[in-house]
């Protein structure tokens, strides 16, 4: 079936012009429509699928159709870029995934141009695939390359007034270590930034964070949350017993050490009941293992 995409694509591709990418942006999505929808779509809200124009088209098919065209690109920025960008902008998700792949492929060949630009395109996010896609697809390669200098320029994306750059940011930090695991204290200490933001998309994204750095050395991972559990800052509830609760099972008994400070955090006279039942089914995790 990949094959048979690829190809399709390339024959779609081979009437594009720069000067009018519609014409071709057309065809892919005449194409990527031909698919069925994949009940995946739903894991994204109603109005999110509304806002953005989400077909449902199944991931694995954008993501060969973009591959396609990423290898057609090869180091000619300047002559695709006009067919990324109005795939994002005007192609509704389907679009945006296809162009996140391609956008990959432009920032290993010019990241100085493409970066900036990725982050102009972040702000325009709908929903947390938007904002991870990006990161993943389009921001991560550049990152995991060469992560000096560009893991200096992804920090400053987390003090951003938008939360999906914020996010997207968080996410490429959080896989870092999967590629470069000596990289593994720094991208933790990372996640500290972002512990009390008040968005539950962000939350979210730090708690992965903070996750992916478990697997990658979790007696690190142990040691911060028991600075973190030493006073407990009162808006990361939330992100500090989600850690807890959506960590990988293989790991829970060695960090089932924090039940002391997670008991004492319990029963603390100034917790909130709403914060007490969050810190009661860490628990409940913890003493599982």
């Amino acid at each position: 079936m990949t094959a048979e995409i690829k190809e399709k694509t390339a024959a779609i591709l081979q009437s594009y012009t720069a000067s009018d990418p519609h014409p071709t942006a057309d065809a892919l999505q005449q194409y990527w429509l031909s698919f069925d929808p994949n009940l995946g779509i739903y894991l994204i809200k109603a109005e999110q699928r509304e806002q953005i124009g989400a077909a449902g088209t199944p991931v694995p098919v954008l993501k060969a159709i973009g591959s396609q065209i990423a290898k057609t690109v090869g180091k000619d920025v300047d002559t695709f870029l006009p067919l990324a960008r109005l795939l994002w902008d005007r192609y509704g998700r389907e679009g945006r995934v296809i162009s996140l792949i391609v956008f990959g492929t432009m920032e290993l060949v010019d990241p100085k141009r493409l970066v900036p630009l990725l982050k102009e395109l972040c702000r325009s996010c709908v929903s947390w695939e938007d904002a991870d896609r990006l990161a993943m697809d389009a921001l991560e390669p550049i990152v995991r390359k060469s992560p000096d200098p560009w893991l200096d320029e992804i920090v400053a994306w987390l003090d951003d007034e938008n939360k999906w750059v914020r996010r997207a940011a968080i996410t490429v930090i959080a896989r870092l270590p999967m590629k470069h695991p000596g990289l593994t204290a720094s991208c933790l200490q990372l996640t500290e930034r972002l512990l009390c933001d008040t968005d539950t998309d962000v939350r979210r994204a730090v708690s992965f964070a903070i996750r992916l750095c478990a697997k990658a050395d979790p007696g690190l991972v142990i040691t911060f949350m028991e600075k973190q559990l030493s006073a407990p800052p009162a808006n990361a509830t939330w992100v500090l017993c989600d850690v807890i609760k959506s960590l990988d099972k293989k790991l829970i008994g060695d960090f089932s050490k924090l039940i002391p400070l997670y008991e004492k955090w319990s029963s603390s006279p100034s917790i909130s009941s709403k914060d007490l039942r969050t810190i009661e089914s860490a628990l409940k995790t913890l003493k599982s293992a």
